[in-house]
């Protein structure tokens, strides 16, 4: 069977339990937290496709790198999981099912760069400008850049709005260039 449809299948089964039990933002948060444990940690991934690992301890992994709890949707998905040998297709539920929750309550992702690291009041008041824009709940994930000079770069799903510094000489270099041409 296709990954991306045993993946979807499983990652929509997780999200209607989940908030059939009102614990969809819990497993969220735990779903987040999986996904960044994969990327940083690679030995999860193969300890979870290991087939001399037993369930139990392969369980035992997950609940640890879920910060040491699951919700109860959450562990039953998972104990369904191992059951069925779907350990191999674990980080793909976890990535669709991320997905899924943000289609389903309307949350966008996005990037700040901004020159300087930025205080959190400051930022909680530009995703508060930022949400009544795109009338949607955002996700945020700030970074400093010395390299844009001043400003910011705000990437929003498909948008980027670039009203940095460095990002105003490269348009006005630009326009320079053709018209020397």
């Amino acid at each position: 069977m296709d990954i991306g449809l045993i993946s979807s299948r499983y990652a929509d089964s997780l999200l209607q339990y989940a908030v059939s039990l009102d614990q969809q933002d819990e497993v969220y948060d735990r779903m987040k937290l999986l996904s960044e444990m994969f990327m940083k940690m690679p030995t999860l991934r193969r300890a979870m496709m290991n087939p001399s690992v037993p369930a139990g301890d392969k369980k035992k992994i997950l609940v640890t790198a879920c910060g040491g709890s699951m919700p109860s949707s959450l562990s039953r998905m998972t104990d369904l999981i191992l059951r069925n040998e779907r350990e191999e297709n674990l980080q793909y539920i976890v990535l669709r099912f991320i997905d899924l929750y943000r289609e389903k309550f309307n949350i966008q992702r996005g990037k700040l760069v901004t020159a300087v690291a930025i205080d959190e009041e400051t930022e909680q008041q530009l995703i508060s400008r930022i949400q009544k824009m795109v009338k949607a709940d955002i996700e945020i994930e700030s970074v400093a850049d010395p390299g844009i000079i001043g400003g910011f770069i705000l990437t929003l799903d498909d948008f980027r709005w670039d009203a940095s510094i460095s990002g105003e000489l490269a348009r006005i270099r630009n326009k320079f260039q053709k018209e020397q041409l």
